[in-house]
Formats: C-alpha cells, sequence, structure tokens
C-alpha cells in the first residue's frame, strides 16, 4: 500500500513539476524582461505587442483544436500500445498541419486589409511565427504518456536565451518589434526538439494521413474545441475588445494586472490540472465512483492553495506593479487586486468541468455552460470596458468565471454529483492528500543519500 501510494505520489509530483518548469520557462522567465521592456518602450507599444498576442491567440487556438484535452485522454488509454501511439500522433500531427495552412490563408487578407493590423504589420507578422511553434510542439503526447519532463528542460534553455536576447536587443523604443520575433524564434526551435525526441522517445513511426481522416478527426472533437473557442470569448476577446473600444494604454493597463494572474495560473494551477487530467482519466476509467472520490481529495488542497495565494496577490499588488512596470503603470495595481482570486474561482471550475465533466464524457454540458459564459461576458465586457476602460475589463471577467463556476457546480449537483465534502476538508483528509507527495520526497531522498 505504501509502495502504492509512493508511486502514485512520484508521478503526480514529478509531471507537476515538470509542468511547472515549463510554465516558469513560458511566463517567469520573460516576466524578467518586463522592467526593461515596460520602462523602454512605454505603454503605448507595451500595449500594441499584447493586442497583437491576443489577436494571434485565436489562431493558436484553432490549430490546438483542444487536443491538449482531446489527445491526451487518448494517448494516457493507450500508453502500452505503441501502434495507436503511432495512429494516434499522425492524425493529430496532420490535423494540426491542416489547420496551420488554414490560418496561414485566413491571416494573409486580415493582415493586408484589416486596419489595425495593417498599421502594424511587421508587429502582426512577428507574433503570427509562432502559430509554427504549435503546429509541432507534441505537449499533448507528452503529457498523455505523463512524461512532460522529457522537454521542460528544452523549454527552459530556449527560454533562457530568449530572456538574455531581449535584455541584450532592447534599447530604445523602436526597437519594441525585437520582443515578439525573439519570442516566436524561441518557441519554434522548442517545438523542433520536443517533435524530434517525441519520435525517438516513444518509437514513432511517421505516415501520411489522408484529408477526410483528418476531417473525420476535425469533426469528432469539435465540441471539445467550440467549448475552448467560447472560453477565449470571455478571456483572450477581452483584451481585443478593450483595445477597440480604448487606446493601447489601457490595453497596457489591463494586460500588466492580467499577466501577474496568468503567471501564477500557469505556474501552479495549470500544471497541477495538466498533471491530475490524465491521473484522474485513469481513476474515472476504473469506475465513475472511485474517480469522483479522487476529485473530491484534491478539492480542498486546490481550493485552500490558491485563496491563500490569492490573499498574498491582493495585499502584495501595488508593490508588484511599481517594481515590474514603474509608476506610468499604476492602474495596473487596481486591476490585479480585483483578478487576484480568479486562480481559485478557475481552478475549481476546472476541477467541476475539465477534471469531472470531460472524464464523464460531459462534453455536451461543458460547452453549453461555457457558451453561455462566453455570451454573458461579452456583454458585460463590452460595457463595462467602454464605460469604465481596464477596471471595467477586470471586473467583466471575474464575473463571468463566477457564473461558469457556480453554472457548473449546479449541473453536477442536479446530476446527483457533489464534489465540495466539506469532510474532505478536516485535517486527516487534507494530509491523505499530501502523504503520496511526503512519500515520493522521502524516497528521492533515500535514493540521492545512498548515492553520495
Amino acid at each position: 500500500m505504501v509502495a502504492t501510494k509512493a508511486k502514485a505520489g512520484t508521478s503526480l509530483l514529478k509531471n507537476f513539476f515538470s509542468l511547472s518548469l515549463v510554465q516558469l520557462a513560458n511566463n517567469f522567465l520573460p516576466l524578467l524582461t518586463i522592467p526593461v521592456i515596460a520602462r523602454v518602450i512605454g505603454p503605448d507599444k507595451l500595449g500594441a505587442i499584447n493586442f497583437a498576442t491576443a489577436v494571434v491567440t485565436y489562431f493558436t487556438l484553432l490549430i490546438n483544436y483542444g487536443f491538449d484535452l482531446s489527445a491526451t485522454r487518448e494517448i494516457a488509454k493507450n500508453r502500452n500500445n505503441p501502434a495507436e501511439r503511432s495512429r494516434i500522433f499522425n492524425e493529430i500531427f496532420f490535423a494540426k498541419l491542416f489547420l496551420t495552412v488554414i490560418s496561414v490563408l485566413i491571416f494573409i487578407p486580415v493582415l493586408l486589409y484589416v486596419p489595425k493590423l495593417a498599421a502594424d504589420r511587421e508587429l502582426f507578422f512577428y507574433t503570427f511565427l509562432m502559430v509554427f511553434s504549435v503546429m509541432i510542439t507534441p505537449n499533448w503526447l507528452y503529457q498523455g504518456m505523463q512524461e512532460l519532463h522529457r522537454i521542460a528542460v528544452f523549454n527552459l534553455i530556449a527560454k533562457v536565451l530568449f530572456t538574455i536576447a531581449i535584455l541584450l536587443v532592447i534599447k530604445e523604443r523602436s526597437d519594441y518589434l525585437w520582443q515578439p520575433l525573439i519570442i516566436s524564434v524561441s518557441q519554434i526551435v522548442v517545438g523542433i526538439v520536443s517533435f524530434y525526441w517525441a519520435i525517438k522517445r516513444y518509437s514513432i513511426t511517421i505516415s501520411t494521413v489522408k484529408l477526410r481522416k483528418i476531417l473525420d478527426v476535425l469533426w469528432n472533437e469539435k465540441t471539445i474545441f467550440f467549448s475552448m473557442v467560447v472560453v477565449t470569448l470571455y478571456t483572450t476577446t477581452n483584451t481585443i475588445v478593450l483595445g477597440v473600444v480604448q487606446s493601447n494604454t489601457d490595453v497596457a493597463f489591463y494586460t500588466a494586472g492580467w499577466k501577474f494572474v496568468v503567471i501564477f495560473q500557469t505556474l501552479i494551477s495549470t500544471p497541477l490540472s495538466l498533471s491530475l487530467f490524465p491521473l484522474l482519466g485513469e481513476s474515472f476509467g476504473k469506475g465513475r465512483i472511485h474517480g469522483l472520490e479522487k476529485v473530491k481529495q484534491f478539492t480542498p488542497f486546490i481550493t485552500i492553495f490558491t485563496t491563500l495565494a490569492g490573499i498574498g496577490i491582493y495585499l502584495t499588488a501595488p508593490w508588484i506593479v511599481q517594481i515590474f512596470y514603474g509608476s506610468e503603470f499604476k492602474q495596473a495595481a487596481t486591476v490585479l487586486r480585483i483578478l487576484c482570486f480568479i486562480p481559485m474561482i478557475i481552478a475549481l471550475s476546472n476541477l467541476f468541468g475539465v477534471q469531472t465533466m470531460i472524464n464523464l464524457k460531459m462534453d455536451k454540458s461543458f460547452f453549453r455552460i461555457t457558451l453561455l459564459g462566453a455570451i454573458v461576458g461579452l456583454g458585460l465586457n463590452f460595457f463595462l470596458s467602454k464605460q469604465m476602460g481596464a477596471i471595467g475589463t477586470a471586473w467583466a471577467w471575474l464575473l463571468t468565471e463566477l457564473i461558469i463556476t457556480i453554472s457548473m457546480w449546479t449541473v453536477l449537483y442536479f446530476q446527483q454529483i457533489q464534489l465540495i465534502d466539506l469532510n474532505y476538508f478536516k485535517y486527516k483528509y487534507l494530509l491523505e492528500v499530501v502523504r503520496p507527495f511526503y512519500f515520493a520526497i522521502r524516497q528521492k531522498v533515500y535514493k540521492t543519500h545512498n548515492i553520495d
């Protein structure tokens, strides 16, 4: 029993820290460049960069097509079947290649004829290059195999080089174009390395996939994709709406506060979510009751941790913004305080939606709820952003996430699924959740001591 817990703890711990390392590379290292970039290029150009990133997010969303969930789920079910691994890999890769071609065909006329993009073509072009890394990087494969640590080091090295390059290159306001170009190139390098490593590591045999099969794959996974689309409608679209109804400076204030919330979410909440997804997928594979019990065990642990972190962010918001962005971004502190508990709300909606609904194949219910959130969120966003600028956009996101989380809990409740059990918030149950991590860490320390 102890050995089983230790093994489970080791697997989850390894994946959690590996994903944290990936997210550290993606978010925290670029954050180190913000004090330089923000002060050199100013709020207006920083807002332009963030607006371009928000636009390109739609193309990365199309190319990803929800495969980080659907493909991860399929790989997790076929971890020990080399033939199935190759089949899934080829279908997903060629589907993403097909979607990349579609994205390029859409992006070119948009870049040429939409005034907001045409006015800064180089910026949008350099930012768009990032989609090629999305096409080639098989993170979903590593996640499904529960071995994302295999590419974490490559990602970290690439981002260290990116950080050094940014600090060396951006010296004056006109150098702002280098930022998206360097990010895109570093991501493409990581994608190429991780793609090659995956083929070697998992003995993938590359074979072409017919267009008809690609279309079948896209049709079968459409529900999760459209769920991801509607999620983007009330998250990333906030930035675009704000950029349309207000100025790039307002975008800079909002995204400055938003950035720190996303960093916390991607360093802690996202790695934990992605680590849990295949683990809970296996638990649900053993039975509905077994899977639900596992979710209940993790709910208090995640809730308490993210709530405490939110309090910490609220108290330190003015100092965080001052240190990283300077006095010109003072308004971003208010945005950060409004958004500080969003990681906790999203963590709960992730447990209710992704970890439970998706694993129970309640894809349609998940989609309907996120669609409701998107519709309400867009309405709130247009109204509040126009009236209150960056502050209004922050309130719109917070209210939308609350509506979605409460809706998910309500649907599950009426399905006789109650994931918030106060008994699991007691000390002895929290200890049960932490114990596998303790076994894993103790085992690791013991092995290291014996080697020495």
